[in-house]
């Protein structure tokens, strides 16, 4: 099915993530705040995971978050449960020593 037409050039292919998930993963990636199940297994590259804990909204969706990992967010903060943990303690001792990424 294609894309509805956007004159405006403005269309956004993620806009059919839930705004939800979006403002959790934004939490995650600037805060360190570890996301819901779903989220993590996604987060961790666990497909079994990530397909168990979906609802069936996010499982039709599973491919676009993975392409918005793959272009929007930082390579660092996502692809396996070490890396997701490693995030999370970065964060948090950042966020404890009162260090901001900006």
């Amino acid at each position: 099915m294609a894309e509805p037409y956007d004159p405006s050039g403005a269309f956004d292919p993620y806009e059919k993530i839930p705004l939800r998930q979006l403002e959790a993963l934004a939490l995650y990636i600037e805060q360190g705040y570890q996301p819901g199940n779903f989220l993590t297994a996604v987060l961790s590259n666990d497909l079994k995971g990530a397909v168990a804990r979906a609802d069936e909204e996010s499982k039709e969706l599973l491919p676009l978050y993975v392409q918005w990992l793959y272009n929007r967010a930082p390579y660092s903060c996502w692809g396996s449960p070490e890396q997701v943990e490693k995030w999370v303690a970065g964060k948090r001792a950042a966020r404890h020593l009162g260090i901001s990424d900006e």
